[in-house]
């Protein structure tokens, strides 16, 4: 039997949610978290590490990751993130990282620099592409399908463990899972997966929408090893586009690390663009 994990301090999620949706609604605003990506940080945590804090003010926000010493400052298009960023940083520390920056955002941008920050070399690559059908080749032997349910969970698990290479002990991981799935944000039709005869998950993706922009994201996106370069991630995002269409959405994003050469490269060879780059700001020496 999993481990009973303690439920997720959610509170202020839908206020975050709500300004992130403002900021995606506004196509002159600068890359942002979705607000799918939201529920998955929340309802998806690591339960090693300690709960995320987060706080709103106004229309500003902020995500607080003790663990990585990371504080995030989201605000609506026009809003001032100053005060947001001033307590996130009494808050966590001066020596904090503060992340998910687009360097389009010249408020955020200015707020840090002045404040002795720097940026990383290393970059979040941030893509879209419309929502438009892709062929399906047929797969002998292997099923696209929304998970089904709670029964297929250790199989999501044992795919998610190997393909993101985690460490976390298997029984606390699937705990992790179900926790998930079991929460408010989580959407069986929108958990997909690509499933071997056997009945082993190979391939998988979650997607989120957001109604009021019409903008989908992926999060996450994973194939295990012993099942990688067969196809299976693009019969799955082939799967999900339809959906997708099929609940009214015109584009989706993704976003992974610059340094993930082979994502990168495998995003743009199925019709993404990037659109934006997500840079961490480091405490000057």
């Amino acid at each position: 039997m999993p481990l009973d994990l303690p439920a997720v301090d959610a509170a202020d999620l839908p206020e975050i949610q709500a300004i992130l949706a403002d900021r995606l609604a506004d196509p002159a605003a600068s890359y942002a978290p979705h607000p799918g990506d939201l529920a998955w940080w929340f309802y998806h945590q690591d339960p090693r590490h300690p709960p995320l804090e987060s706080f709103v003010m106004g229309d500003a926000c902020a995500v607080i990751d003790r663990h990585d010493g990371e504080l995030d400052v989201f605000h609506r298009p026009g809003a001032d993130p100053a005060p947001a960023l001033e307590r996130g940083l009494e808050t966590i520390g001066e020596q904090a990282v503060v992340g998910w920056v687009s360097p389009r955002d010249a408020d955020l941008t200015g707020l840090v620099g002045a404040r002795g920050f720097v940026p990383d070399e290393e970059r979040d690559v941030e893509f879209a592409r419309p929502v438009e059908p892709m062929n399906r080749r047929a797969m002998p032997g292997i099923e696209i399908r929304p998970l089904r349910g709670e029964e297929e969970a250790p199989a999501r698990r044992a795919a998610s463990h190997a393909a993101f290479g985690s460490t976390m002990d298997p029984e606390a991981h699937l705990a992790r899972y179900l926790r998930f799935m079991r929460s408010p944000a989580y959407s069986a039709e929108r958990d997909l997966v690509a499933v071997t005869a056997d009945g082993s998950i190979a391939s998988f993706l979650i997607w989120w929408p957001d109604a009021m922009s019409g903008i989908a994201q992926l999060e996450p996106v994973g194939t295990h090893p012993a099942y990688q370069g067969r196809g299976l991630a693009t019969a799955v995002f082939a799967r999900a586009l339809a959906d997708m269409r099929a609940a009214g959405m015109h584009t989706v994003r993704v976003a992974t690390p610059s340094s993930r050469v082979g994502a990168v490269a495998y995003y743009e060879s199925v019709g993404f663009s990037r659109i934006d780059e997500l840079v961490w700001w480091r405490a000057g020496a």
